[in-house]
């Protein structure tokens, strides 16, 4: 759904002209399948810097002033709109052979390099695009089984990159293990990274009329809303807490109005956000039933990321619970 790709040092520099940045930088970022990513993160700007003062060589034409701030525009925008890695290129190796350490490791959706080298599945030649098909740039996105393997391969590319993730359904129980088994997946993928500390899982899920009722009758008292909630909350750490590593921060909010209000189920992560068409749940095995996974536009994603911050004015926060272990 969302793609995470290492771009070439000496392909970036390329980038000072807007006008050959413009076919690339223009289909990344949120609304779109790829982000771009800084590996390795410590050394990336400088390796981008040389390779432009490679192509600058006098170094203080007003050409190269230009380039420079352009290029340094760029950066940001990237940074902005993508990833970091850490790793190293180690002395006397090029770029090419510590992504592919990097990769062999910790797959990329794909690699973006300036021209033609060896050929492998992950690469995508950016002076042969739109001449020749590269598989890593416009990946199949079929419908996918409504199973928690096949859910959570669907979206690992997305779950693997992204440092925040917001887990949006109004019905999510993890008591159920409709939707703790998914959810198990899910995170078994996104903790699949170099370094888990980077790594926030936010969880909102609504409190539906019909629900309060039930668990009223079952309590056989008048449950508050806020001591329903509370046990929403306690069913995540008694649940989820366990699939999670040490350094992974947990958080979970339970909203009043959400399913009244907002029917959709989302992932949502600062580069993007996937809309599941039926829920995080799963359906019964062998049932065979598939859901369509959506890439939310930018003015989408914008508006469904702003919706689960501070106070918004269609959601009541009941209450939230922060976990760090």
């Amino acid at each position: 759904m969302i793609y995470e790709f290492a771009i070439e040092p000496d392909l970036v520099a390329t980038w000072h002209d807007p006008r050959v940045a413009y076919p690339f930088v223009s289909q990344m970022g949120p609304g779109y399948p790829r982000v771009a990513c800084a590996f390795p993160e410590a050394a990336w700007k400088n390796l981008v810097i040389g390779s432009l003062r490679e192509l600058f060589p006098d170094g203080q034409s007003p050409r190269w002033q230009t380039a420079k701030r352009n290029i340094e525009v760029l950066l940001r925008h990237l940074h902005e709109t993508g990833t970091t890695r850490t790793g190293k290129v180690r002395d006397g190796e090029s770029w090419f052979v510590a992504v592919e350490r990097e990769h062999a490791a910790y797959p990329f959706g794909g690699v973006l390099v300036k021209s033609s080298v060896a050929r492998r599945p992950f690469l995508v030649v950016a002076d042969q695009l739109g001449v020749e098909d590269f598989a890593a740039w416009t990946p199949a996105a079929p419908s996918v089984l409504r199973q928690p393997r096949e859910l959570a391969e669907a979206l690992a590319p997305l779950l693997r990159c992204a440092t925040g993730l917001r887990f949006v359904d109004p019905y999510f129980d993890a008591a159920d293990p409709t939707f703790r088994d998914p959810m198990r997946e899910f995170l078994s993928a996104a903790q699949r990274r170099r370094d888990v500390n980077t790594l926030q899982v936010e969880i909102h899920c609504g409190m539906a009329h019909h629900e309060l009722e039930q668990a009223r009758r079952h309590a056989g008292r008048q449950l508050t809303e806020l001591e329903f909630a509370e046990q929403k909350i306690q069913s995540c750490r008694t649940h989820l807490v366990p699939m999670l590593a040490a350094g992974v921060r947990l958080r979970t909010f339970v909203w009043a109005s959400l399913v009244d209000r907002i029917h959709n189920r989302y992932i949502l992560t600062k580069l993007g956000g996937v809309m599941l068409g039926t829920g995080l749940d799963r359906s019964p095995s062998g049932a065979g039933h598939t859901d369509d996974l959506t890439l939310l536009s930018k003015d989408q994603h914008d508006k469904r990321w702003k919706q689960y911050v501070g106070n918004p004015s269609d959601l009541r926060l009941i209450t939230q619970s922060i976990i760090s272990l």
